[in-house]
């Protein structure tokens, strides 16, 4: 018996080896086969109703079937013998219509969208435009939305062709695909392989090719029944069901002035862009015009003051307005970034919480704000700027007085820079902004600057189509990285004459004076940055202005611009909060890293950044220490806040937007056999047990003469 033991854990041993080395899982590998570059549409929540995509928690199973055309879509709703299917569908086809036909026909378990890039393009491009978000968008929470002449966009439907399709609860997994091998495999080695129709229209026997899409989701109804049930805690490990949107806002100020100064009223202009956007799925956010344009341009605002020195003269002068850089996180979901900085300025703790053992910068309130100016999409329309103004704060006679004040310099300016600047409707009301959430609490003189008059030019707002390609900051394919790096592109020189322009803008708004700003100085800079945001995270600029230590950080893709949920800090708000520092701070001298950080914990005034430093004619960093008021804001909304404990959620006053969490997102493919297989090979299962049985039952019976132990050796008792 103990021989038996003993040979039983060596097999035991030798088989977990094997298995140890991977040769358990060939069987599983000829199976299955895993598409890796897939990102899924997954569920969000607001206080209201749940949206986006799901799976079964153990996943969905549906035969392929590649829908190429309105014909293809009908075989499977009219006819498809084989539900459930996953269909593939291309992006000319994929729309929130033929979704909603096929969800509607039960016929379908999930999809699979092919979306690839190639050279960061993508042909053909839906010819109509595409949208996920509303025509309409962020109108329920922007300062138009109880007002009965221009809520619902009765004066301006800014976005024609959005369809909502973002906001709709599909009940199944969503997948895109983006690498072309795999979507090749997909279609070609999977579906025309097994599956495709005859062509008589008639099915094909099995087997057939099918797909499993896992994307299961812990939160579902609303964010209020999601956070309840998160923070009813029923045993020591607390379940997460959801997460609350967010991330931190960006800012600095030009001026140093400290919580032991005065600040005047209306002597802060706000500077705005925003950071985030979204589409179906999380990482496909390339946002060219729908933020970079904006955020890249106000970067460049900021670069020009300090370049030119005009960043000096307004620091020098006690009678010039400090000018606030402001980028916002989590605009796309209803105004999170901006409705947290106004209701922190409403509790007079922006950008601190003041205590009284340490100097903080002074703390911003509304009423010290003198303008607000904000730069949206800019990157249609190379020679041409629209100014959008507020007409109801311009019911206040001294207001509009310095509205046309604002509007007059923004004009004169152009001429200076080629640039055609026209002021849109006077009586139209302002775009989806950020000013809109501060212009709800106070009227402040505003303009907002874009590349429209009236609705978007960008066709694809907010979806995963808005490319560099689209506003002409490609680049040729015979270009190698370093010349890239260094080619101006019609856009890039596009944004250096508009960011020359708000720089000088936002210099005579401070000053009253003018200084001189050359465009053609800032399209290296611009390029750079275009370049960095838009195709490839690992560009000399970043790596100029981050830590050594977060170099391995670097992503040699496009960082995504989704806001994420607010207990993460998107990379994208970290480099743009470095090139802030880079751009309006002071390099100090400081030997290494921890002499340059360790000046953190005794000057709150400030920040200080150890950067790598550019490289040198020998290819080398050397590292800088550099101070600046660039710092973070909270970009959480505050219905999430303790002190927020009584709020009434269904006020709709704050987003309250909030992610669902999940096991894991996987597609892979595998051959499904005929019903009379599968249940032949039940058959053969259940005999196989059976044999087992009636084995295991005759061992037992028999086991002391199998297993009996031969009588013990007689011992020797001989001297």
């Amino acid at each position: 018996m103990v021989n038996l033991v003993m040979r039983l854990s060596l097999c035991f041993v030798v088989f977990a080896v094997i298995c140890e080395l991977g040769e358990c899982v060939r069987t599983s590998k000829k199976i299955y086969v895993n598409l890796e570059s897939v990102q899924g549409c997954f569920r969000r929540l607001n206080a209201t109703h749940q949206i986006g995509c799901a799976s079964k928690l153990g996943g969905n199973v549906g035969i392929i079937h590649n829908i190429e055309t309105d014909e293809d879509l009908t075989w499977i709703v009219d006819y498809g013998p084989h539900a459930p299917y996953i269909t593939i569908m291309s992006s000319l086809i994929f729309n929130v219509t033929n979704v909603q036909r096929l969800k509607d026909s039960g016929k379908v378990n999930g999809i699979l969208v092919s979306h690839v890039v190639s050279n960061k393009s993508i042909t053909p491009l839906p010819p109509d435009g595409f949208s996920p978000d509303h025509s309409c968008p962020l109108d329920a929470f922007g300062m138009y939305r109880n007002d009965s002449d221009y809520k619902n966009c009765k004066s301006v439907v800014w976005n024609p062709v959005g369809s909502s399709m973002m906001y709709q609860d599909f009940g199944i997994p969503i997948f895109v695909l983006q690498n072309e091998t795999e979507v090749n495999s997909a279609i070609y080695d999977c579906y025309e392989k097994f599956n495709k129709p005859n062509p008589d229209g008639t099915s094909r026997k099995y087997p057939l090719c099918a797909a499993e899409l896992k994307s299961g989701m812990f939160a579902a109804k609303d964010s209020v029944t999601c956070i309840r049930r998160t923070n009813h805690i029923v045993n020591l490990n607390v379940d997460q069901f959801c997460d609350p949107l967010g991330d931190q806002n960006v800012f600095a100020t030009v001026k140093e002035i400290s919580s032991e100064k005065s600040l005047p009223f209306d002597h802060v202009i706000v500077a705005a862009a925003r950071i985030d956007s979204f589409t179906l799925f999380e990482h496909v956010t390339p946002s060219a015009d729908n933020d970079i344009t904006g955020l890249v341009t106000l970067l460049t605002a900021a670069f020009a003051l300090s370049m030119s020195g005009a960043k000096e003269s307004i620091q020098n002068s006690p009678d010039a307005k400090d000018i606030m850089f402001t980028f916002f996180q989590g605009e796309a979901f209803d105004y999170i970034g901006s409705s947290r900085m106004v209701y922190e300025m409403e509790k007079n703790r922006f950008p601190n919480t003041l205590d009284d053992t340490n100097v903080y910068l002074h703390p911003v309130n509304l009423s010290h704000i003198s303008h607000l100016v904000e730069v949206n999409q800019l990157g249609f329309g190379e020679r041409n700027l629209s100014i959008h103004t507020d007409p109801i704060s311009r019911n206040s006679s001294q207001i509009d007085t310095q509205v046309k004040e604002m509007v007059t310099k923004l004009k004169e300016f152009g001429n200076e820079y080629d640039i055609s600047v026209k002021l849109a409707g006077e009586s139209q009301p302002l775009p989806p902004g950020s000013v809109q959430r501060f212009l709800l609490k106070r009227s402040i003189p505003t303009v907002m600057l874009t590349d429209h008059q009236r609705e978007f030019t960008n066709q694809f707002y907010n979806s995963r189509f808005d490319l560099a390609e689209n506003i002409k900051a490609n680049y040729s394919e015979s270009l190698n990285q370093s010349s890239e790096y260094d080619y101006v592109t019609p856009q890039a020189e596009n944004l250096a004459r508009k960011g020359a322009l708000l720089a000088q803008f936002l210099y005579s708004l401070s000053t009253g004076d003018k200084t001189y700003i050359s465009a053609v100085e800032l399209e290296p800079m611009v390029t750079h940055m275009l370049y960095c945001f838009l195709y490839n995270g690992t560009c000399d600029l970043f790596q100029t202005v981050v830590d050594k230590a977060d170099v391995e950080k670097l992503n040699e893709e496009p960082y995504p611009f989704y806001v994420s949920v607010a207990r993460n800090t998107n990379y994208v708000s970290g480099l743009t909060k470095k090139l802030l520092a880079y751009f309006l701070g002071v390099q100090i001298e400081a030997d290494n890293s921890d002499n340059c950080k360790a000046q953190n914990s005794t000057d709150k005034l400030y920040e200080y950044y150890w950067m790598q430093g550019p490289l040198d004619e020998n290819g080398t960093r050397h590292g800088m220490c550099y101070r600046s008021t660039a710092a973070y804001s909270e970009a959480k909304s505050p219905v999430f806040l303790d002190e927020m404990s009584g709020y009434d959620w269904a006020s709709g006053e704050y987003s309250s937007w909030t992610e669902s969490t999940w096991d894991t997102f996987s597609v892979r493919l595998f051959l499904v056999p005929s019903e009379q297989f599968q249940m032949l090979t039940l058959g053969i299962g259940i005999a196989v047990l059976l044999c087992s049985h009636c084995l295991i039952f005759f061992i037992s019976r028999k086991a002391g003469t199998i297993f009996s132990v031969p009588p013990p050796s007689p011992v020797s008792t001989a001297n």
